[in-house]
């Protein structure tokens, strides 16, 4: 998810995640999975941490862009039950 260039720093990706998550809870979903295509993009993996999806893993020089390899963040949150029910338990 992107926020339109000169429109960042206003809270609209934040207010835009916590609707998205808000969403995925009402649904038999279990993992939210973050995958940040640029280790440089600083505000992106500051902004996941704060809706608590955790750092599972980097893939490291998985692209190449703009002329320069990128790695892929991957980052991750338990929904609802997550893994301490079965499918189709205490939905």
């Amino acid at each position: 998810m992107y926020v339109r260039a000169g429109h960042e720093g206003r809270g609209i990706g934040l207010r835009l995640m916590q609707a998205l998550l808000a969403e995925c809870e009402k649904k038999p979903f279990r993992q939210m999975i973050a995958v940040i295509g640029d280790s440089g993009n600083r505000a992106s993996i500051e902004l996941h941490p704060r809706l608590d999806l955790r750092m599972v893993g980097t893939f490291r020089s998985a692209g190449f862009k703009f002329g320069r390899w990128i790695d892929s963040v991957l980052m991750q949150k338990e929904l609802g039950a997550g893994d301490r029910t079965k499918p189709g338990e205490g939905e």
